[in-house]
């Protein structure tokens, strides 16, 4: 295998109860020419010391191995890896996470170093298995052409490999994936969902796809991470649900009131305004307009913290809320009154079904535009 120096790579490996493959594989990433190598086990127990023990006996220091009890799970052993590079190897310029069961190959490891070094921006690299090649399992091809389905659908990003453990990223990302919550198999969503939402670039590169005896050495429980990973990708999306139906109910609260009270004690708000084929009625506009300022606040206030968890700066994100919300106003009332006018239907009927299709659009436009974006992490030393 030609050698190509990734002196300046740090390796990763998370693993638990791991078979005898483990050493060699460590040897032979340390002959590639890979800096370092960190093993992280994860609450293997007694029966596995013979292997870790054997990976740093030699007083290697290119090994360092990191061990807990009891077992916490994948993604909690990635940050214990991540804190370490972090506080003890500021030398090493690029992060590379790899899996122990034998499914990422040392030269599609040595190909991501060098694509890493290719990028001229910040981003995650994700190996991108093909899925399409006849020995992988049934259960694998499936899972994942869904979770990418799923996951482009709510974040607006094609993933070809939700779920591949070969990703690596510059070192000034690694503050930024210290953050990302999730003690298991969910972190690695929660890592992409992140960087979606951050606007983090993601680049994928084709890598070997490889299950070893159908991928019998996968910790991975297809119903209960399954349910984890899931649970991920749509929770997001129904608090922003939940939000939204307490900040519609507010609205239509306090537009219900307004729109009664300018009826019954101003008349002179019943004029219609209208520019072909724009067509406003005062009074719903005003009612409109007062009832969407106060459940706009609370909607983008709770929205900002608890459903986008946004880095963005609060000045940023405000304005840009502000003009979205300016939109979906001027849409609501256009088509409440229009509708009002043309068919005769109740407007204070009409104005829910109008609300909740333009519901869908509000969702787009705040992951896109409004929240969808981040402050640049500083360089770390």
């Amino acid at each position: 295998m030609p050698k190509v120096p990734a002196a300046d790579v740090a390796v990763l490996i998370p693993s638990y109860e791991p078979d005898q493959k483990l050493p060699p594989y460590v040897d032979a990433l340390l002959e590639a020419g890979f800096g370092k190598v960190v093993v992280v086990d994860d609450g293997s127990g007694e029966a596995y010391d013979d292997i870790f023990e054997s990976l740093s006996r030699d007083g290697d220091e290119g090994v360092q191995v990191i061990r807990y009890l009891p077992n916490r799970g994948k993604g909690y052993a990635i940050r214990q890896g991540l804190a370490y590079l972090q506080t003890d190897c500021p030398q090493y310029h690029y992060v590379l996470t790899v899996d122990s069961d034998g499914q990422h190959t040392v030269s599609d490891a040595l190909r991501m170093a060098e694509a890493l070094r290719m990028q001229e921006e910040d981003a995650l690299l994700l190996g991108s298995r093909d899925f399409n090649q006849p020995h992988v399992p049934w259960k694998s091809r499936k899972g994942n052409h869904i979770t990418s389905t799923v996951f482009r659908l709510l974040y607006g990003q094609q993933v070809p490999d939700t779920q591949t453990g070969l990703r690596g990223f510059p070192r000034t990302l690694l503050e930024r994936f210290l953050q990302t919550s999730g003690d298991r198999y969910e972190y690695e969503m929660n890592q992409l969902i992140d960087c979606a939402t951050d606007r983090i670039p993601m680049w994928f590169l084709p890598i070997e796809t490889v299950y070893e005896n159908n991928n019998e050495g996968s910790h991975f429980n297809p119903v209960r991470d399954s349910w984890r990973i899931y649970r991920v990708i749509l929770s997001r999306f129904f608090r922003f649900i939940a939000v939204s139906l307490l900040s519609f109910l507010v609205d239509y609260a306090i537009y219900l009131l307004l729109n009664n009270l300018l009826r019954a004690y101003a008349p002179g708000l019943d004029v219609t305004i209208g520019f072909v084929p724009f067509r406003f009625i005062a009074r719903i506009g005003l009612a409109a307009g007062l009832a969407r300022i106060v459940s706009s606040t609370f909607n983008f206030l709770v929205n900002r913290k608890y459903v986008f968890a946004s880095r963005m700066r609060i000045g940023a994100s405000f304005w840009r809320y502000a003009v979205t919300v300016v939109v979906i106003l001027g849409l609501s009332a256009w088509l409440t009154s229009s509708l009002h006018v043309w068919f005769g239907w109740s407007d204070n009927f009409i104005k829910m079904p109008v609300d909740i299709m333009l519901f869908f659009l509000s969702y787009y436009i705040q992951r896109r535009w409004v929240f969808g974006g981040h402050n640049k992490l500083p360089v770390q030393p």
